[in-house]
């Protein structure tokens, strides 16, 4: 306590040298303009200077203004004096551990001179994290000037990137753009030192940054591993230096990795296990809202070098010193590897998870019944093994989970729905792709499901179609019994008759439900009453478990294209949840979004300017039951942006779809339309229609004007928030009916995320051009500022907190992408959109020979072509079951595509890959390049860093262009 005193009495006398007049660093930010103290003359006294923690201040100060070499030479050689003061060897910091402890001792005792050396110390392991930052930014400002010489040297400079990136600009980014003026092809705001002020200092900072380059040579990375290293000596209770070493080496693996493709023993002794210490060490240091990026870096270095014994016992080491707690939120991506090959690493991961539940039971069981579920037996198995554990800890809390999530998925689709799906995606791979043995790999385990019925609906239908079912399955039977030829030919033909009128019956005896009563669906939840299971999602080791009272005795269904069912469940305290269960989803998605959505939260909070404004994005509990269903905590007293323009334009005898009939009176020949003349059509029709309807219904439903003041400010700033991180994240679909908007407080609320990393952006058909969606409708709710008020504000504010913590959020995101059960769909190339089936098949391994030769022998005489006339039968009788539109005709989503899910997420497939291609695949590794150039402002040209508000200007030119709108799907409704 006397040391930390004696500390801060010197940085109070500093900062009173800094700010008085004539003395310090205030006088001379404004002697630099008039002349009154010259910076040689200062530095000259600062050399001079008995002051570490001055010298430290002074020397940022210099960096930060533009004086970058004097500032590092001069960083080095106060560095090496202070470090020969103290008798600290850079070259063999380890040697100086115990001389910290004696020093530390001694001015405990009150020992004046040790005191004076251990808060020189203390500064010295600043010096040396600061010059590894300095030597970081050199290394990165050199390298990026050398590439965009060489790039200008090839004729292929900037101008022809931003003319490809560049857009047609809208009359709403035209208003944007009241405080920008233009500067080539970019636009750079006037209101912040822009690249165009910026240019001069820029050329000096690159011309510093390759003189120091060449100065450290081929030892620069080596130069900052050891800066990094004495740091954490000489502080050894420092979470920044510990984190910042850690990081260092694992990006060092990574970059060695992508070159050779592999890492030798010595990359792995050199970095991994350093970085797996340095990971554990900062996880100890860190606060539990940092400790995310330092997890999630740990297992993926973990992971992807497990075979390496010095890795698994570096991670043996250091299970024990930190908090079971800490792997808590880390616990998808944990199950995602519990099927690796390295037995070493799987015996880790499940005493890990046995620990975890011993402990967090509550946290991890519905989780590790969706891998128990799985179709890929070894990881089934693993997770099979460690319930069975858990089984002998916690027996009630495990054998009620496995009741209620399995009765939830029971109601998730019913034998109605399953069969009609199932007979749409099979007609496809039969006569669309003429393989029947993918067409019995779907049916197959639905024959055996009716064979075995539980419930009285499943009774029903095994009564009314059981026959019918079990005649189609025998002459299936014969079919894959016999030899091919023409003989066998003939029980494939009369099984699908007998398939097409099981359909047609379907749709006559089972209309769609609007609600389900529990004791004809799933009897068994009725039962459950009083549970020691914690309501789903709610879990928190910090507060009071709240358990499942009861479950309401009818579930309603909505009649939307995927059919979600509303649950209530009453909890232990009295109150009544809401999830929405839904089926033909891999919610594993979702559940990953939520987890960065998590971490932007903690990160705007952490800021002073974001935590003012209660800057956060609204989420929601996220509960995977299985690999293509699952619960969505209710998010309740919202609508859809549909729902309050459609309330409203029936209210006020307006027309759904009004906009969209301008444009047609326009254009009645819209989709044969080039592009310049569809954008004419659509600002024909925005010229002549309010599109106020949104900002309208915010007003009417808002009981005073100081509650629709509060409204309208909650929902330009959580708009601005949501905007950006959907930006980062590459988020799309974003249609009327994927975002809510509060009742009550006006915050905006996005459903439905499964379309990441920018994968609208790269369909064939109707891609997504805009980075966020902020049309006409969205803006005019802003009033009088538009975009330019708070929305921008707040967009740059949030902008500035993530580019400020892109390491924190890489670190999420790289997780996201190399997990191999979420994200193996983006790897894929790209798939014909009006062909499900084809998609399905390049998930899957190819069919065995057996089934080639079947195919080759298919109708039509043996012709290996596809049977159009059954197809499109089949086709018609699909769109029927099948279509979603709304009053007007709109169609509802942004692609003319099958939705997310379906047959391509069958029951128990969970896309998981034993090959490890997440540790080298190019397309991953592009997309994780792509989201770090967005969290360096490189985004729009690789060879220019853009500043938060030229990036944010850029960003809202793209959103609001007329020409990216107007190409957009109509179901992404662009006019409103």
């Amino acid at each position: 306590m006397r040391l930390k005193s004696q500390m801060l009495q010197e940085q109070e006398e500093q900062h009173r040298l800094l700010h008085s007049d004539g003395r310090g660093l205030g006088y001379l930010a404004s002697g630099r303009s008039s002349g009154l103290l010259a910076t040689s003359s200062l530095d000259a006294a600062i050399r001079l200077s008995q002051q570490p923690a001055l010298v430290y201040m002074y020397l940022k100060y210099k960096w930060a203004v533009g004086e970058r070499r004097g500032a590092f030479q001069m960083i080095e050689m106060f560095a090496s004096d202070y470090s020969s003061k103290v008798g600290f060897d850079l070259r063999n910091p380890e040697a100086f551990v115990d001389h910290i402890d004696a020093h530390t001792l001694e001015s405990g005792h009150g020992n004046v001179d040790a005191a004076d050396d251990a808060r020189t110390i203390h500064l010295l392991s600043r010096f040396y994290f600061k010059r590894a930052e300095w030597l970081v930014s050199i290394q990165q400002t050199a390298k990026m000037a050398q590439e965009a010489r060489a790039k200008a040297s090839l004729g292929t400079g900037s101008e022809s990137y931003s003319l490809r990136q560049g857009s047609r600009t809208s009359t709403g980014a035209r208003r944007s753009r009241r405080g920008s003026v233009m500067v080539g092809s970019g636009i750079v705001s006037t209101s912040s030192s822009g690249l165009a002020g910026d240019a001069p200092s820029m050329s000096q900072k690159e011309q510093d940054a390759e003189y120091l380059y060449k100065l450290q040579g081929d030892r620069i990375e080596e130069s900052i591993l050891e800066s990094y290293r004495a740091a954490t000596v000489l502080d050894r209770k420092w979470y920044k230096a510990w984190h910042s070493l850690a990081l260092r080496h694992y990006v060092e693996t990574q970059k060695y990795d992508e070159e050779h493709s592999s890492v030798t023993v010595g990359i792995i002794q050199r970095h991994v296990v350093p970085a797996v210490h340095g990971f554990f060490r900062a996880i100890q240091l860190s606060k539990s809202d940092t400790t995310l990026q330092d997890t999630l870096r740990l297992l993926t270095a973990w992971f992807n070098y497990s075979q390496h014994e010095s890795v698994a016992q570096a991670v043996s080491d250091g299970l024990n010193s930190v908090s079971i707690r800490t792997w808590l939120q880390v616990i998808p991506q944990i199950l995602a590897r519990i099927h690796i090959k390295s037995e070493a690493t799987s015996r880790l991961i499940k005493q890990l998870l046995v620990e975890m539940g011993k402990f967090h039971p509550h946290a991890i069981l519905f989780s590790l019944y969706v891998v128990a579920r799985s179709d890929h037996l070894k990881r089934s198995q693993a997770a099979k093994n460690v319930l069975a554990k858990l089984h002998n800890l916690s027996p009630e809390v495990v054998e009620e989970t496995e009741v209620v999530s399995r009765e939830l998925i029971r109601i998730t689709l019913l034998f109605p729905e399953m069969w009609q799906e199932a007979l749409d995606y099979a007609s496809k791979a039969y006569f669309g792709q003429n393989d029947p043995e993918e067409m019995m790999r779907i049916l197959r385990p639905l024959h055996e499901r009716v064979r075995n019925p539980v419930t009285l609906q499943e009774y029903y239908f095994v009564q009314m179609l059981g026959t019918e079912l079990a005649v189609a399955e025998e002459r299936m039977r014969h079919y894959f019994a016999g030899e091919p030829g023409p003989n066998t030919e003939v029980f494939i033909r009369q099984a699908w008759e007998s398939y097409y009128m099981i359909f047609r019956r379907i749709q006559k005896l089972f209309p769609e439900p609007t609600s389900l009563a529990l004791k004809d669906t799933a009897p068994m939840l009725l039962q459950c009453r009083d549970m020691h299971l914690a309501m789903p999602g709610t879990y928190d080791p910090d507060r009071e478990i709240v358990c499942i009272g009861s479950f309401a005795p009818v579930v309603t269904v909505y009649a939307s294209k995927q059919h979600p069912r509303k649950v209530k469940i009453i909890g232990s305290d009295g109150i009544e949840y809401t999830y929405l269960l839904k089926g033909h989803e891999d919610l594993r998605q979702d559940e990953r979004v939520m987890q960065l959505f998590g971490l932007i939260n903690s990160l705007l909070t952490r800021d002073a300017e974001t935590a003012r404004r209660s800057l956060a994005i609204e989420r929601f509990p996220v509960i995977p039951l299985s690999s293509n269903s699952g619960l969505i905590g209710f998010y309740p007293n919202c609508e859809t942006l549909h729902e309050i323009i459609r309330d409203y334009r029936e209210t006020h005898n307006m027309y759904l779809n009004l906009e969209q009939r301008h444009a047609l009176q326009f254009a009645p020949n819209w989709e044969t339309l080039t592009v310049p003349q569809k954008v004419e059509a659509f600002e024909y029709a925005l010229s002549n229609t309010p599109g106020n309807d949104l900002q309208r219904a915010l007003w009417y439903k808002s009981p005073n004007a100081e509650s629709w003041l509060e409204r309208r400010t909650n929902y330009t700033r959580s708009l601005a928030v949501m905007s950006i991180a959907g930006y980062i994240l590459g988020l799309g679909d974003r249609h009327p009916t994927n975002i809510m908007m509060h009742d009550r407080t006006g915050k905006v609320v996005h459903i439905d995320l499964g379309d990441c990393f920018e994968l609208a952006a790269h369909r064939d058909k109707f891609p997504e051009k805009v980075p966020f969606r902020l049309t006409r409708m969205l803006i005019m709710p802003m009033e009088v500022s538009t975009i330019e008020g708070t929305f921008k504000f707040t967009a740059n504010h949030t902008m500035r907190v993530l580019r400020a913590n892109r390491d924190s959020l890489m670190a999420v995101l790289e997780a996201f992408v190399f997990d191999p059960l979420v994200s193996w769909s983006y790897i894929q190339e790209s798939d014909n959109t009006d062909d499900t089936v084809a998609a399905t098949n390049r998930r899957r391994p190819p069919a065995n020979a057996n089934a080639n030769a079947h195919a080759n022998a298919n109708t039509n005489g043996g012709n290996n072509c596809i049977n159009q006339e059954q197809l499109a039968r089949w086709s018609a009788a699909g769109r029927a079951s099948r279509a979603h539109y709304d009053a007007a005709g709109i169609p509802l989503g942004s692609r003319p595509d099958e939705p997310r899910g379906g047959f391509s997420h069958s029951p128990g497939y969970d896309g998981a890959d034993d090959n490890g291609w997440q540790t080298g695949n190019p397309k991953a590794r592009t997309i994780v390049k792509r989201i770090h150039d967005k969290l360096v402002g490189t985004d729009f040209d690789p060879n220019k860093q853009l500043d938060v508000a030229a990036q944010i200007d850029r960003l809202i030119q793209q959103a609001t262009s007329s020409e990216n709108l107007a190409g957009l799907f109509a179901g992404w409704v662009p006019l409103w």
